[in-house]
Formats: structure tokens, sequence, C-alpha cells
């Protein structure tokens, strides 16, 4: 019983991880004009770190769920 339990919840964490992946492939909804200033070039950068940790969030969270779906066949 404790292997299906396991194994449950490293699927669970794998499907999290790869809906947070998802998460990060949208485009923004407002492209940047001709000519941006500073204010929409800081706001493309903050978007693009919040993207690269959301990244290795979910990298981290499907790492964890296949690890405990591993751990569970043993």
């Amino acid at each position: 019983m404790r292997n299906l339990v396991f194994t449950g919840l490293g699927i669970g964490f794998i499907l999290m991880g790869a809906g947070l992946f998802a998460l990060t492939l949208r485009k923004p909804e407002k492209s940047l004009p001709a000519n941006p200033n500073k204010a929409q070039l800081r706001e493309q950068a903050a978007l693009a770190v919040e993207n690269n940790k959301m990244r290795i969030a979910a990298a981290s969270i499907g790492a964890l769920g296949l690890i405990m779906v591993l751990l569970a066949q043993l």
C-alpha cells in the first residue's frame, strides 16, 4: 500500500512540474512597440527573470516526483 501512495504522489508532482513549465511557455499578452521606453524594457526583463525561476521550480518539482516514483519501485 505504501508503494501505491508514493507512486501516486510522485505522478502528481511530475504533472504539477509539467504544468508549471507549460505556464512559462506563454508569450506576453502585449508585444513591445517599435520604440519601447525604459519601463517597458524593465518589465520585460523582470518577466524573463520570473520565467527562469519558475522553470527551475518546475524542474525541481518534477525531479522530486521522479525520485518518489523511483523510490516506490524499490
